[in-house]
């Protein structure tokens, strides 16, 4: 019986450092701006972290472009947010779109210690992607 509490209490232990490994690693202090030649920031480029409410929850997202006034983009990661990737293996999508890397409810910069996680579902998801602002 000692073993098994010992294992269990090992495991709880491993899930909540994973847990608190993987919101470090997907909350960027600021974003990188897009540069020119010259090092200076890009006119007219995009490079931003934001929290919006979106039914009633703060979430969190990160609005990349190298121009602005290129049509918008919703990226919706499929379980952990990988905005954080881009960092090391850019995709250049920002080239194109003004892409907004929304880190859904339950996830990254939108977790909630003391939100229920049974209010993470699709219907729920879903609801907040087609909500107004």
């Amino acid at each position: 019986m000692l073993v098994l509490v010992l294992l269990l209490t090992a495991l709880c232990c491993a899930t909540a450092v994973a847990a608190a490994l993987l919101v470090a690693w997907s909350r960027p202090g600021r974003p990188q701006p897009f540069t020119g030649s010259d090092g200076r920031p890009l006119a007219g480029s995009l490079s931003e972290k934001i929290h919006v409410t979106i039914n009633g929850t703060p979430q969190g997202m990160i609005l990349k472009s190298k121009d602005a006034a290129r049509p918008v983009l919703l990226y919706l990661h499929g379980g952990m947010p990988d905005y954080f990737l881009t960092q090391r293996y850019p995709t250049g999508v920002d080239d194109l779109f003004t892409v907004c890397w929304w880190e859904q409810r339950g996830s990254g910069l939108s977790f909630d210690p003391q939100a229920d996680p049974r209010s993470v579902t699709l219907d729920q998801l879903m609801s907040d992607t087609l909500a107004d602002p």
